[in-house]
């Protein structure tokens, strides 16, 4: 029932924090990052499918004060996982992503159960059980759990985890690589890019309204900024194509959207 698409926004250096304070307020952002470079704004942003998601992204880039802008659409999901480990960070190539079953009905019963399977869970026996108490959810703990399995083996909710804060373990320095890879090299690039295990994103985009050389989206982790820069180098080694690198100097928000809460 969402569409949901990283955006990408030029803004001049004076009007960032206004910018922020446009953009964080909305419910569908859930991360928000100032990335050097020339596009600088980068965000994720979900919608109900209804809404027009182009003529949302430029109205928003008006109000922003956005020079420039850009939505990229992943056409491809490779990667969608990394483990951090206080010494290292591991590659898991346990978790594979599937193409969602479109055919599941997002029904009243599928709305509430995943409003209660997006929340934070406490740290209580029951814990579901307290979920629909406290936020007054309507329904059974039963039907968010058969809900659940069925979620995540039509491969809708992708998986069920706990995350860790990359920062919290040492991860400090990170960017967001896009990669100039043809058709002829893109098969072959990621394939060796998904077992890289410092990048825990890796994505094929698409990007309108503007044109864009670069469909590989690759996010990069390291513990230093020197360690990221060598990191990024041996990929540049392997892949032999052109590249950009936005790295990551402030978080303005990273959160999870709530989906059907309004």
């Amino acid at each position: 029932s969402y569409q949901s698409n990283l955006v990408a926004f030029v803004v001049p250096h004076n009007n960032i924090e206004e910018a922020v304070r446009v953009i964080n307020p909305l419910p569908g952002v859930s991360h928000n990052y100032l990335r050097d470079g020339d596009y600088n704004i980068w965000f994720t942003l979900a919608l109900p499918q209804e809404e027009n998601f182009s003529d949302y992204v430029e109205q928003l880039a008006k109000k922003a004060g956005a020079l420039h802008y850009n939505i990229f659409k992943a056409t491809t999901m490779v990667k969608l996982s990394a483990r951090f480990d206080p010494d290292d960070v591991i590659s898991d190539p346990q978790f594979t992503v599937k193409n969602p079953d479109e055919s599941i009905t997002i029904d009243n019963t599928v709305k509430q159960a995943i409003r209660v399977l997006q929340q934070d869970l406490p740290l209580v026996a029951e814990a579901f059980g307290a979920i629909v108490t406290e936020k007054k959810i309507p329904i059974d703990v039963d039907k968010v759990l058969a809900t659940g399995e069925k979620l995540l083996a039509a491969g809708v909710m992708r998986s069920y985890r706990a995350v860790v804060r990359h920062h919290a373990v040492g991860f400090v320095a990170n960017a967001m690589t896009v990669w100039k890879a043809d058709n002829d090299r893109l098969s072959d690039l990621l394939r060796e890019f998904s077992t890289e295990p410092s990048i825990s994103h890796l994505y094929v985009r698409e990007a309108f309204p503007n044109p864009w050389e670069y469909p590989v989206f690759a996010m990069v982790h390291a513990k230093s900024q020197e360690e990221l820069s060598a990191i990024i180098q041996k990929l540049h080694s392997i892949a032999k194509v052109d590249y950009r690198s936005y790295r990551s100097l402030q978080e303005f928000k990273k959160e999870r959207v709530k989906y059907f809460e309004h």
